[in-house]
């Protein structure tokens, strides 16, 4: 108040703006010294740099702002134009064959696949059917898009990884004489992979929720009702799916709100591990969730700004 008051004084005796600056510095150097002088014209100039900074900043980021978005639609544009529509495999989706396709382990490099039951794979066979059920869900990829035959799509060579890792080869079914190889047997303990691919392309979290997991569920019906007076079936009967593979996000990449995909995938996980009949499945069934793909990377995507935006 003593400082707006001097000032008014000082204004109303008409001083000189030149007069009254050096009266004004007079009295620093009088009371601070010279270094209240250089403190002074210190930040003053400091004010002065943050304030061109900020304008210029405040250009720059609304210039380079608006040439992203045009870059981005126009971007959009030639993907939408240029992206082919690959077509998925036969009988992909809810026409994948009901009893599933299976995946035996010939030898270490080379896996067989075939169609048909539990009973018809144990055919033959002295000792017990065992079978390794898995199911995968979600969207585009686990439907086979661009892909002639499941056995090479993502499904397919899933069941066959999952195959070298859990069954046993028909050479490794005569050669236990060793205990080195009865120790690298121990967990291989099955003698095929069964496997379902429910998936469509263009779903959404909420999407594979809503068309893909009663097929998940329709899966565990039928093994069930089969281990009933099934030999074959029965047999190899432990838990109704032995692993779970989900997959999808990608769809919902353009939702901008991240809290809708992360309610929507928590609803999907409880959908997937509760049965409306049997209730929750099996709580050692482990659920695999792949990971989204780094945008950047993606060969039909612009990997700057679109990929990075996407991705972000």
């Amino acid at each position: 108040k003593k400082s707006r008051r001097h000032h008014q004084t000082m204004q109303s005796h008409h001083f000189p703006r030149d007069k009254l600056y050096s009266q004004n510095i007079s009295k620093i150097i009088h009371n601070h010294g010279l270094n209240g002088v250089i403190s002074l014209l210190a930040r003053r100039l400091a004010r002065l740099v943050i304030k061109t900074a900020k304008t210029l900043t405040s250009k720059v980021v609304i210039r380079a702002a608006s040439a992203t978005a045009g870059l981005f639609v126009l971007q959009a544009l030639y993907v939408l134009v240029k992206t082919p529509r690959l077509s998925p495999p036969d009988k992909s989706g809810v026409n994948f064959p009901r009893e599933g396709l299976s995946v035996s382990l010939q030898n270490e490099d080379r896996c067989r696949i075939e169609k048909g039951s539990a009973d018809s794979a144990g055919k033959g066979s002295k000792t017990k059917w065992r079978e390794f059920r898995l199911v995968l869900i979600g969207d585009s990829p686990v439907e086979g898009i661009g892909n002639s035959h499941h056995s090479v799509a993502l499904s397919g060579r899933t069941a066959e990884a999952f195959a070298k890792l859990v069954c046993r080869s028909g050479r490794e079914h005569d050669d236990r004489r060793d205990e080195a190889d009865e120790n690298a047997l121990k967990g291989k303990q099955y003698d095929s992979v069964r496997y379902w691919s429910y998936g469509k392309s263009g779903l959404t979290a909420r999407g594979v929720n809503r068309e893909m997991v009663p097929l998940l569920h329709r899966v565990v019906d039928d093994v069930v009702s089969s281990s009933n007076g099934d030999t074959a079936a029965e047999n190899c009967f432990e838990k109704p799916i032995h692993a779970i593979v989900l997959l999808c996000g990608v769809n919902n990449v353009l939702d901008p709100r991240p809290t809708t995909f992360y309610r929507d995938v928590h609803s999907l996980i409880h959908s997937i591990k509760h049965h409306p009949k049997f209730g929750s499945i099996d709580k050692d069934t482990p659920l695999l969730i792949l990971g989204l793909p780094d945008f950047t990377k993606l060969p039909f995507l612009p990997s700057w700004p679109m990929g990075w935006i996407l991705g972000f």
